[in-house]
């Protein structure tokens, strides 16, 4: 695990942190991560032997820190390239919120061992960043789930 991908997870549950590796393309100016997850035991609710509606947005919050975190460290795309990593660290939790959140659950998914995605397809910005994307999971086995999300990203520093 490299060291900013450690860091991105650092405030969740050592048996909530999910995302093991990640790596980030861009595209048009908007960040795509594609990552590996891995949950041997849910954290939350006795093994249901698949992947679930919670997991898939613990998932999603941890791949898409990443992505907004590589972005500002390596000044991947116009909204974060006024912030510095420690205004990324500040507002991680208080300032990035899922305003609205839809996904599909195609085919059962083994939560033991499976790829997700999460990219930017749109951003506005005004008083506050709104951040539209979208994500999906799969597994080897078939598994599928796909979602769209929207985040809002309050007090961006001046500038950003």
């Amino acid at each position: 695990m490299n060291g900013l991908l450690e860091r991105v997870l650092l405030p969740y549950k050592q048996d909530c942190s999910y995302l093991r590796s990640a790596e980030i393309t861009v595209e048009s100016g908007l960040a795509t991560g594609r990552g590996r997850f891995e949950i041997p035991q849910s954290c939350y609710i006795e093994d249901t032997g698949h992947f679930n509606s919670v997991e898939f947005n613990i998932c999603y919050n941890q791949l898409v820190y990443y992505v907004m975190a590589s972005a500002v460290r390596d000044r991947l795309m116009p909204a974060f390239t006024s912030w510095t990593l420690q205004d990324y660290w500040d507002r991680q939790l208080p300032n990035i919120l899922i305003t609205s959140l839809s996904s599909k659950f195609k085919r059962p998914i083994d939560p033991r061992s499976f790829s997700g995605e999460v990219g930017f397809t749109r951003i506005t910005q005004r008083s506050l960043l709104i951040a539209e994307t979208a994500c999906r999971f799969w597994d080897d086995n078939g598994g599928q789930a796909s979602g769209e999300i929207t985040l809002a990203i309050l007090n961006p520093p001046q500038g950003g």
